[in-house]
């Protein structure tokens, strides 16, 4: 007899040393190893072992990759003849200024209240002659104005007024000649400040735009009197005129102040030009990048100057390098070097320098080769003995990343063999190579040798981690543990420590001391914190706690730490995360208490639906179909989301488990009739005929065994389910033939559960004519062919021990029943009714 043995869940605790990765693509250079040793057993197909420790990459940017790796920073050149180009730019703005602004029109009112003692025969004739000029009678209003007597503001006005009149007749020199008188008169403020500016404009026409530069100034000056252009910060078009008639601009009021002008010729483009691209070169120099960024796009985009285009899109590129737009730098790099004015530059082999290295900072490994050797081709034995050590550390380093190991050592040893000043680090880098290459004999070598040659070498911290670091990869723990503790002790305040500290707490978890790992990855989150290993540490901790399935202590230890500060937002994260990964794991119990901690801590938490969703599935699971119904309606009450159609195979396998078809039937029909549920439509309509022949509506059943057959993407499991459940409406309504075949049908379609339910009726039915021998036969057909279904094959054995039985072979039937007994686990009917039976053929005895 063969009965199905089910081993108990044992797992062994995994050797987890960890990942000491080759990053390359971030500058890593370390071996990448890692040794597991787990046994393992599951149940059913469902993975019940702790889920192991995460691999845990112990080391953050490789520093001499990256600490090392410093660009060289070039100055632009500043040499300009800012005199000349500053007076240029007085004259554009002036004449553009004049462009705007309309001639200031001479005025009666309020003269007459601000002076009401003058000249009654002033005040009428200037009165009579405005009038006049505005009605353009401009002979008679000059034959008026020109009656009104010296010495008062009506006579300023009416100067200014026969200047206008001079104007519509085109005599310019007249004009000036009457804007100019108005000017110097002082019995007005404001008339005398629009005689400045009618003064200034003329001249400017009359193609003296250098004399109209003082007017305009003097104008300025007086109309705003309380305008500094050091201090004013309202940025107004008269205080940015101020500070360029001034002469004291450093380009910035100058081109807000030509831009605000929308009629700029190709003159004013072109001084727009010079002073936005001079302009970002100050930014530059300040270190003000994002600022010299802004001018130089805006030079870029002018045609005038194509040299000065490519130059600023040169400067643009630098400047994005310095704030870390490694990316931009690249293709602004890349586009210069395009431009055929480029060529003609200082900077133009230099861009290839730099589009390296811009490139070798975001990963981009073999562009930066490809940049860095065009540059030393190019530069040749002109190039400065430090710039091209530096270059050549970099194209080691860039086939390093790489893993073209052969070209990477090349390089390095070229800066060995010439004995440059970081030869050290090139000697550090070779050990890391061999070590790659699999020869860790070779790697410590050369790695004791950096420290021997240069003892004051700023990698002799990388030297004191590296090497325990290969006792450690090898599985020498008690090797690595000494030497990383040395070396925290030698050079406490390395950037090693807490990697070595990692490593450490890794090798206390992997030898089962938890307490101890516990208190070493604490340290790492207590004194590095802002550190990329507090992280990990943090994640190290939440394994042994979800180990210990405790994650409720977790939550506390974890929204209370001082790593990277979290937000209640990411507190919330960090709680709801690891009630996740619990439920991933399948640790259902703990999953709820997680949940229920969540709750506790956060009482609106932001992730309410899918808590709800996890503990609901897992209280399901934990057998509390009540309390698992309460958070799953919440969810199916709510509108509709990405947990509502997996809530609702939940909620009705729920009520199927609790017999409330009428229940599951509500929830079925949602999963049958929403077409976004389509992959799960034969699932409804299966477990439909289910509860349908449960509560005796055959004419129902019936008509959704018809769906079920005619359903192209219905499974042989479903299909061999709707003719079992045909058969037993049959057996119910006395159709014995119809229900005979429908089982037989259904026997045939597969291995599915529904099958061997389907051939276990069948053995029964010819159990319960007499037809002993067949049903002895049809009972071991499920025994040997459904072995994978436990509950169908045990009734099997029931009923061959009935058979044995009634064919008198009472000890092979009671062999049969106690084996049975001690064997099946399932929590079923199975164990009733195999002891009742072997009690009563006890007692038959």
């Amino acid at each position: 007899m063969i009965m199905k043995q089910r081993n108990g869940n044992i797992y062994l605790k995994p050797v987890l040393t960890g990942v000491l990765s080759v990053l390359l693509a971030a500058g890593y250079a370390q071996e990448d190893k890692k040794q597991q040793e787990n046994g393992e057993s599951t149940v059913e197909g469902v993975d019940t072992r702790p889920r192991v420790m995460d691999s845990i990459e112990i080391v953050r940017d490789y520093r001499p990759m990256l600490a090392d790796a410093v660009k060289i920073r070039r100055s632009p050149d500043m040499n300009i003849n800012r005199e000349s180009l500053e007076n240029e730019l007085r004259l554009i703005a002036a004449g553009m200024y004049f462009q705007q602004n309309k001639y200031r029109e001479p005025y009666h009112s309020p003269l007459n209240q601000k002076y009401p003692n003058a000249s009654r025969d002033n005040i009428d004739n200037n009165r009579i002659g405005i009038l006049a000029y505005r009605g353009k009678e401009y002979e008679r209003a000059a034959s008026i104005l020109s009656k009104v007597k010296p010495n008062d503001a009506f006579y300023q006005s009416s100067i200014l007024g026969l200047g206008h009149i001079a104007l519509e007749s085109g005599d310019k020199v007249k004009a000036r000649e009457a804007f100019y008188k108005a000017s110097q008169m002082d019995h007005d403020p404001d008339l005398k400040a629009d005689g400045l500016y009618n003064y200034a404009k003329i001249l400017n026409e009359l193609d003296s735009a250098q004399a109209a530069l003082q007017p305009l100034k003097e104008y300025i000056s007086m109309k705003y009197p309380d305008l500094s252009p050091e201090t004013d910060k309202s940025e107004t078009t008269e205080s940015r005129m101020a500070q360029i008639l001034k002469g004291t601009s450093n380009f910035q009021s100058a081109v807000y102040l030509l831009e605000s002008f929308t009629n700029r010729d190709e003159k004013a483009e072109r001084i727009l030009q010079k002073i936005t691209y001079f302009r970002g070169l100050e930014f530059y120099n300040e270190r003000a990048f994002e600022n010299s960024i802004s001018m130089f796009m805006r030079s870029e985009k002018f045609p005038y100057d194509k040299e000065m285009a490519a130059l600023a899109t040169y400067w643009k590129a630098e400047a994005m390098y310095e704030v870390r737009k490694y990316g931009e730098a690249v293709d602004n790099f890349s586009r210069f070097l395009r431009l055929p004015e480029a060529r003609t530059t200082s900077v133009y082999n230099y861009a290839n320098y730099a589009l390296a290295y811009a490139a070798f900072r975001i990963n981009r490994y073999s562009v930066a080769a490809d940049y860095f050797e065009r540059y030393l081709a190019a530069e040749g034995s002109s190039l400065d003995k430090n710039v091209r050590y530096d270059v050549i550390a970099r194209l080691g380093d860039s086939y390093l990343s790489m893993r073209n190991y052969g070209r990477a050592s090349d390089y390095y040893d070229q800066l060995i063999n010439s004995k440059a000043p970081n030869q050290d680090y090139a000697l550090f880098q070779r050990g890391i190579l061999q070590g790659l290459q699999g020869d860790n004999a070779a790697k410590l070598n050369t790695l004791r040798s950096v420290v021997e040659k240069f003892p004051q070498s700023n990698y002799a911290d990388d030297v004191a981690f590296e090497i325990p670091y290969i006792a450690f990869t090898e599985g020498d723990y008690d090797v690595a543990i000494a030497g990383l503790q040395k070396m925290i002790k030698q050079y406490p305040r390395s950037s090693y420590v807490p990697r070595a500290l990692m490593t450490i707490g890794l090798v206390q978890y992997n030898k089962n001391d938890s307490e101890a790992a516990m208190a070493t990855f604490q340290k790492v989150v207590k004194d590095y914190s802002k550190t990329g290993e507090a992280a990990q540490a943090l994640l190290s901790i939440e394994n042994i706690y979800l180990d210990q399935g405790d994650a409720t202590s977790y939550i506390q230890y974890a929204t209370n730490s001082s790593v990277t500060n979290l937000s209640e937002g990411e507190q919330d994260n960090l709680a709801f995360q690891a009630s996740r990964r619990l439920f991933d794991r399948k640790q259902y119990g703990p999953a709820v208490e997680a949940i229920n901690a969540y709750f506790d801590k956060f009482p609106k938490p932001r992730q309410e639906k899918h808590a709800r969703y996890i503990r609901g599935v897992s209280l399901y699971h934990t057998g509390h179909p009540e309390e698992a119904l309460h958070d799953l309606n919440i969810i199916l009450n709510d509108w509709t989301s990405q947990y509502t159609e997996n809530t609702l195979l939940t909620v009705a396998a729920l009520y199927l488990s609790l017999k409330e078809y009428n229940e599951a039937i509500v929830h079925l029909k949602k999963l049958e009739l929403n077409s976004d549920y389509k992959d799960n439509y034969g699932y409804a309509v299966k477990n439909l005929i289910i509860c349908y022949y449960e509560i005796g509506d055959y004419e129902q059943m019936n008509r959704y065994i018809k769906i079920l057959k005619n359903y192209a993407g219905a499974t042989d499991e479903e299909i061999a389910t709707a003719h079992m459940y045909a058969a037993k409406a049959y057996e119910k309504q006395g159709d014995k033939a119809s229900a005979t075949k429908e089982l037989n049908l259904a026997a045939l379609k597969s291995k599915s559960a529904a099958s061997a339910e389907a051939r276990y009726m069948v053995a029964l039915q010819q159990y319960k004519n007499k037809q002993y021998d067949q049903a002895e036969k049809s009972a071991f057909d499920v025994i040997e062919n459904m072995d994978a279904n436990d509950y169908w094959v045990a009734k099997s054995f029931i009923l061959l021990a009935d058979t044995y039985a009634r064919k008198g072979n009472t000890v092979q039937a009671k062999s049969t029943l106690e084996s049975i007994i001690e064997n099946y686990e399932g929590d079923d009917d199975v164990l009733t009714e195999a002891k009742d039976r072997l009690q009563k053929l006890k007692k038959a005895k």
